[in-house]
């Protein structure tokens, strides 16, 4: 016999699950976009992003993707097929966790993960502008009267912005914290054949470091991986900043993610060795009715020391 609590998320399942998936023009912040109600009723399907740069990215619609500069030699996420990127929604890409807290109980919230399937009643929309440079995911969290979305979109100065943005529907406030960011980040200088044939060797090569004062994540090698007896220094790097939140803790990897969804608390990581990149903020702030909370991702690929240098400053001085 099943007990109450997976009674109920069947019963979320099978109600949630039957919702018509409905496209429709829309408007949102003055841009028109295409919207695709309850997305999760299709099978995932595959878009890409187009750029007035040199900027490509590939996406599936659970969220999987891969992106980079000019080629793919030049890439933030790793460059996979559009089967791999699709079931890469777990460890790849976007990834947020909520600890939402309603009097005196805590609730932990996942949007877009497999993991919670069936546990609340939830709606998911995906939007696309009509330039086809900007993609919305939308989760509507009913139970908790939260709705969260992210979006990714190019910058030719900046490189791939992700901005999040957590919305209130309730009429009480909640104690929000809050885990999101961006992970299997690739450093500089792996090669696609390097990536495919040989990921556990590339993993060990990996050198994740943060900036503490800026919030700045530099991604790179500790040496170019060639086959030959001779020293090849990495010159260059990934990075990946942020704004929106005061004082965050930062984390260079996945490895404290099941420690936050225990409720334990996390620490700041600034130097991860032989780990996938990731670039995690972390945040407790509280959430009046009828409101919002946003803030924002940035990432960028081939960067050599004088770019970082001018990013930091940039930080420094708040000139975004």
């Amino acid at each position: 016999m099943i007990n109450l609590e997976e009674r109920q998320i069947l019963e979320n399942f099978k109600v949630y699950s039957k919702n018509p998936v409905k496209g429709e023009e829309v408007q949102i912040g003055g841009e028109n976009f295409y919207k695709i109600s309850n997305v999760d009723g299709m099978r995932p399907f595959f878009m890409s992003l187009v750029s007035n740069s040199n900027h490509w990215l590939f996406i599936s619609s659970t969220g999987g993707l891969t992106a980079g500069r000019k080629d793919s030699s030049n890439a933030l996420f790793p460059y996979y097929t559009d089967d791999k990127i699709i079931e890469s929604a777990e460890n790849t890409g976007s990834k947020t966790i909520f600890l939402v807290s309603k009097t005196d109980t805590t609730h932990l919230w996942e949007p877009f993960s497999f993991r919670q399937q069936g546990k609340y009643k939830t709606s998911r929309n995906l939007y696309k502008n009509t330039l086809g440079n900007k993609i919305i995911f939308e989760e509507i969290n009913h139970d908790l009267d939260l709705t969260f979305s992210y979006s990714w979109k190019t910058s030719d100065r900046f490189g791939f912005v992700r901005q999040a943005e957590l919305n209130s529907q309730g009429l009480e406030p909640d104690n929000i914290s809050v885990l999101d960011g961006i992970q299997n980040l690739l450093p500089w200088g792996i090669e696609v054949n390097l990536q495919m044939g040989s990921s556990n060797l590339a993993d060990a090569y990996k050198k994740n470091e943060l900036d503490l004062e800026t919030g700045l994540g530099v991604y790179s090698l500790s040496a170019l991986i060639v086959d030959r007896a001779e020293p090849s220094e990495a010159l260059k790097a990934n990075t990946v900043w942020s704004s929106g939140f005061e004082n965050p803790k930062y984390l260079l990897s996945s490895l404290q993610l099941d420690q936050f969804r225990s409720g334990l608390p996390l620490e700041n990581e600034l130097d991860i060795r032989a780990e996938k990149g990731a670039y995690f903020l972390n945040s407790d702030f509280r959430l009046e009715p009828k409101s919002s909370k946003n803030w924002t991702i940035v990432a960028d690929v081939n960067q050599n020391i004088n770019q970082i240098n001018q990013t930091r400053a940039r930080l420094i001085n708040n000139e975004n």
